[in-house]
């Protein structure tokens, strides 16, 4: 239910295809609290992970109508902004009406859904959101996938339309790495997708290995990019943590993928189980270990320095880095040449987009995308 007038509804959004519900864990603001757009109003546990609420209207928290501890369907009603002039009688009609009009979103009617599409014998596996301008591409790290974007796509799809892809090997794709020899055959490969796509150019999102590969792109392909942004990078000269990288190899148990995931994320607590359960269930699957061992290998053959990294890239680069990232140490300013923008998060570990996806979008939009 949109807003009516000055009145707009607060409600549990809905992160990613297969969310119905989501837990209110926290409140960040009191009834009667002023709010501008964008400050954050409540936390919402899904069962992969957690993130913010953020206001979309300025006004006052008129009504807080959602339960810390309670869970509520997507599209509930958890409260209510509205200016200061609006009459309590009104506010109380508009929370009646919202109860007899508004019926939970279903995961049926969560709109799109990933697609497959051949590309040079490989089936890669790919999310289409939003329409027109200079499209963005997105892609995820080391045993991700698009859902890593669930925060991120539907934001930025807002104003353009943007890609989400499987790595082969990875999520939906096909796991036979079969002629693919290094990060720069997957580069080719990515390179292939947009040419199936007719996508002549993109700007380019990536995530930790991810942006190995876009560097890479960059460097010997950068007229296909209008901008990139890497996000906890791998690919400029800082060695990944060793630890982790083995931890995900061996974990076998849900106690010993617990630890690994872990270090990925400054809140540890936001580890739910169901995230353990589902990266236990992709590594089980036929030919996923061995694309993962693949790809540890090609990351170990990255030793270019972030100089050698960033030398000849004539792409506009942003770097987004969380400051408490125990998988690849961030980079200060000062070790990146000085047309390189850089953006430290606080509180944020080696998963931005999922832990501050409303600062990393806003940092994206306001970066490159145009058109």
């Amino acid at each position: 239910m949109p807003g009516k007038g000055n009145i707009h509804p607060v409600v549990v959004p809905k992160w990613g295809m297969a969310m119905e519900r989501g837990l209110l864990s926290a409140w960040h603001v009191d009834e009667g609290a002023p709010l501008s757009v964008g400050d954050e109003l409540v936390d919402i546990e899904t069962e992969k992970i957690a993130n913010s609420v953020e206001a979309t209207h300025s006004g006052i928290l008129r009504r807080r109508i959602g339960t810390v501890g309670e869970a509520y369907p997507c599209g509930a009603l958890i409260g209510v902004i509205a200016e200061a002039t609006v009459a309590e009688e009104e506010i109380t009609a508009f929370v009646a009406e919202h109860a007899a009009t508004s019926r939970p979103v279903s995961v049926e009617a969560s709109g799109p859904t990933p697609q497959m599409i051949d590309v040079n014998g490989h089936s890669l596996r790919y999310l289409t959101q939003g329409a027109g301008g200079v499209p963005v591409l997105l892609i995820h790290g080391l045993a991700g996938d698009l859902n890593n974007w669930l925060f991120v796509q539907p934001a930025l799809s807002g104003r353009r339309v943007c890609y989400a892809v499987d790595l082969p090997g990875h999520g939906g794709s096909s796991k036979d790495l079969s002629g693919i020899h290094n990060l720069v055959d997957v580069g080719d490969l990515l390179l292939a997708f947009l040419d199936r796509l007719a996508l002549d150019r993109v700007h380019l999102v990536a995530h930790s290995m991810g942006a190995a590969v876009a560097l890479d792109l960059a460097r010997r392909r950068g007229h296909r990019l209008a901008s990139l942004t890497l996000l906890s990078p791998a690919g400029l000269g800082v060695s990944s943590n060793s630890e982790f990288i083995a931890g995900l190899m061996a974990a076998g148990n849900r106690r010993e993928m617990a630890a690994v995931l872990k270090m990925l994320l400054a809140d540890e607590v936001q580890v739910s189980r169901d995230l353990v359960n589902d990266m236990l269930k992709y590594k089980r699957l036929d030919g996923a270990e061995a694309a993962l061992r693949k790809f540890c290998e090609f990351l170990s053959q990255e030793n270019r320095s972030t100089a050698q990294a960033l030398a000849g890239v004539a792409t506009p680069v942003q770097v987004i880095w969380g400051a408490q990232d125990r998988i690849l140490r961030p980079l200060t300013a000062a070790e990146l040449p000085s047309n390189v923008r850089l953006t430290v998060l606080e509180s944020t570990g080696h998963m931005p987009h999922l832990e501050k996806s409303s600062r990393v979008v806003e940092a994206i939009e306001n970066w490159g995308p145009s058109g």
